[in-house]
């Protein structure tokens, strides 16, 4: 069986398009969070929508962390869940290999999660430009390169953070552990998406020292091949 026919089937069976309706509250929650922030100190010198640059990286840093923990609930209900409750041993009773059945599962967040931080942050990008030219707030001109670079960055931090938004993985499998899962997910934002000044917003992102997202998502696809390549042994005990 491919791949693209278990995750078809792990969509399925799991109701997977009902993390769409999540997904939904999560970015509305966030705008309604954009909002407040905008309509806060309007006009001050520390006003956290000042300039493109500063705005462009609040939203990306909204985006990365309500996604992160969104994978982690996800890591937590198509695996950590089915290792506690025994049904993956069943799963693995079937003529598929069982790196397929987990790289099924870890594709699937994977992907979600990219795709949902890099909408959120083009949505949001895009309502940022359009409420801008009512209001004002941003001065500055955003040129054609401006822009284009800043698509690519928006890129490149989904990629990177979709990527070790698999790390929590490796401490929930451990045990497996729904809570070991979120508590890692949790504090995996608290490290990447940190870089705020009070209520000025985010004056230096740790994100975006690149070697850092690299790094950690490097680690998480690192832990998400050993997950599968160890299958045959420990976890089934």
């Amino acid at each position: 069986m491919t791949l693209l026919k278990l995750i078809r089937l792990e969509w399925r069976k799991h109701r997977f398009a009902r993390n769409f309706v999540g997904a939904g509250i999560a970015i509305v929650s966030i705008l309604l969070f954009m909002i407040m922030i905008g309509f806060t100190n309007l006009g001050a010198e520390d006003y956290a929508l000042a300039d493109y640059h500063g705005a462009f990286m609040l939203i990306d840093t909204f985006s990365r962390a309500v996604f992160i923990i969104f994978a982690g609930s996800l890591i937590s209900k198509l695996i950590i869940s089915e290792y506690r409750d025994k049904t993956m041993n069943v799963m693995f009773t079937y003529p598929i290999k069982r790196h397929k059945i987990i790289g099924a599962k870890l594709m699937l967040v994977f992907v979600f999660t990219f795709a949902m931080i890099m909408f959120t942050d083009i949505l949001m990008g895009a309502l940022l430009l359009v409420v801008n030219q009512y209001y004002g707030f941003i001065t500055e001109p955003l040129g054609p390169a401006a822009l284009g670079q800043t698509v690519l960055k928006y890129t490149i931090s989904s990629l990177s953070a979709a990527a070790m938004a698999l790390i929590p993985l490796f401490f929930g499998m451990r045990k497996h552990s729904v809570t070991a899962t979120m508590v890692a997910s949790i504090f995996l934002v608290l490290i990447v998406c940190s870089g705020f000044s009070g209520s000025s917003g985010p004056t230096m992102s740790v994100n975006n020292i690149i070697v850092i997202p690299l790094t950690l998502g490097a680690i998480g696809l690192w832990i998400a091949t050993r997950s599968m390549t160890r299958l045959e042994t420990k976890d089934l005990n």
